[in-house]
Formats: C-alpha cells, sequence, structure tokens
C-alpha cells in the first residue's frame, strides 16, 4: 500500500493506493505534525511500503514530517520538489525548485492529460498557471484566496463581524453579505479576466482545470467552461510516483 501526502500552506491532504484501489484518506487544517500523521494512519486498512510527500511547508517542516512518517511507518518517506523539468513540462522559473510544488504536480498532471491548460488553485493563495501545447509553463498569479482575504479584511477593519455563508455575486444586504459577496465578485473577476487573456494566447479550446479547497465557493460563479479536479495535486504526485515502480 502507498500512501500519499500532499502538505499545502495551511492544509494537509492525504490518500491511499493499494493495488488499483483508491481509499480517499482526508484533511486536517493544522501543523501538529506527529498527531496529523497519527490521524492519517488511523484511516488506513494497513500500513502503507511506500510513501510519497508534496510539500510547500518549508525544510525545517519536511524534516518535522519525515521524522514522523518514519517513525510511524518505518519506511523513509520520499519528497518531490519542483525541478527545470519533468513529464513533458518546463519550467520558466529562473530557480525552478522555488516554484511551489502543488503547482508544479499540478500543471504536469493537466499537461499529461489534456495538453495545453490552465490551472486555477483555489486554496489559502489563488494560484493561476498557463502551460502551452509543448509543455512550456508560461507563468502564473499568485493572489491571497478567499480565506486570507476575509481574515485581513476582518484583521484590520473595526466593526465588522461576519457570520460564515453563502457568497452570490449579488449587491450584499448586511455587512457579512457585502464581504462575502464583494470577495466572491472581485476573485471572480480576477480569475475570468485571466481565464480570457490566456485563452488569446492559448488554444481556445484548452482545458481549465480548478482544484483546491475554496474551489467549491467559486465554481458555482464560473462562466467559462472548466473541470473541477479537487485532487489534481495528489494525482499529480501519484504520476510521479508511478514512475518509480
Amino acid at each position: 500500500m502507498m500512501l500519499f501526502v500532499d502538505v499545502g500552506n495551511t492544509a494537509m491532504k492525504w490518500r491511499y493506493r493499494d493495488g488499483d484501489g483508491i481509499h480517499q484518506g482526508g484533511g486536517r487544517h493544522e501543523r501538529e505534525w506527529s498527531r496529523v500523521v497519527d490521524i492519517m494512519l488511523r484511516s488506513a486498512a494497513g500500513m502503507p511500503s511506500e510513501v510519497w510527500v508534496a510539500s510547500v511547508a518549508g525544510p525545517e517542516a519536511d524534516a518535522a514530517i519525515a521524522y514522523c512518517l518514519k517513525r510511524a511507518t518505518r519506511c523513509e518517506p520520499r519528497f518531490y520538489y519542483s525541478c527545470q523539468s519533468d513529464f513533458g513540462v518546463e519550467s520558466c522559473y529562473p530557480e525552478p525548485r522555488k516554484l511551489g510544488v502543488d503547482r508544479w504536480v499540478a500543471m504536469i498532471e493537466g499537461f499529461q492529460r489534456y495538453g495545453a491548460s490552465i490551472i486555477i488553485d483555489c486554496g489559502s493563495a489563488l494560484t493561476i498557471d498557463a502551460v502551452d501545447s509543448r509543455g512550456t509553463f508560461l507563468g502564473g498569479y499568485i493572489v491571497p484566496g478567499l480565506g486570507m482575504l476575509r481574515g485581513a479584511l476582518l484583521r484590520d477593519t473595526s466593526d465588522v463581524h461576519i457570520e460564515p455563508g453563502m457568497a452570490q455575486l449579488g449587491l450584499g444586504r448586511s455587512t457579512g453579505e457585502c464581504v462575502h459577496n464583494g470577495l466572491l465578485r472581485m476573485s471572480v473577476a480576477f480569475v475570468t479576466e485571466v481565464v480570457l487573456e490566456l485563452r488569446q494566447v492559448l488554444d481556445d479550446t484548452c482545458k481549465v482545470l480548478v482544484t483546491g479547497g475554496d474551489a467549491p465557493e467559486l465554481i458555482g460563479a464560473f462562466t467559462f467552461e472548466f473541470l473541477h479536479a479537487a485532487d489534481l495535486v495528489l494525482d499529480g504526485l501519484e504520476r510521479v510516483a508511478a514512475r518509480q515502480q
């Protein structure tokens, strides 16, 4: 059995593969690594014999995660990081390792499935990346995600208290609605503008793939055609690992 782990800026997701079967593991928003690893392994049908990790948490956190995983599974976890080129995708970064590996494996998976593609990751940061039909990573954008925007607004303004709720593109009729709707509209407008612009550069039929924890909040407001690929990062990590089999 193989364990695949995606360590993001705020969330950690994982899943298992046993032969041809995929067992979705779960996810946590916390940074107590030993506790998360214990929870992760409790959801498994057995002990994994191989562990693969894609992490953007940084070297210190990666070392702590590796220690906890090795202690619990008795196997050395294998970390995959961004590089100059892999699986037909060529990085445009002067220092390729500095590209977040979650973005990198998502681009690999998108290109391997569909060729030219636009990857929108709606996580703690909202990222948009473009890969052309030759596999060249053209570049991307990084802006705060919905949660980060809400947090900044609440932290830096007085007397603004909002309750969780569903956002829509229309005018808000309370402070909470104004915040939720305004941030949604701003994010959707940004994504839509970029997608329309990129479709002038790429093939206008290229796939737009949307992933990330905040995707369900955004995709209902998108007016362009897209595919919701909830586990694109884990799919890409699995593809990388399969090459080693």
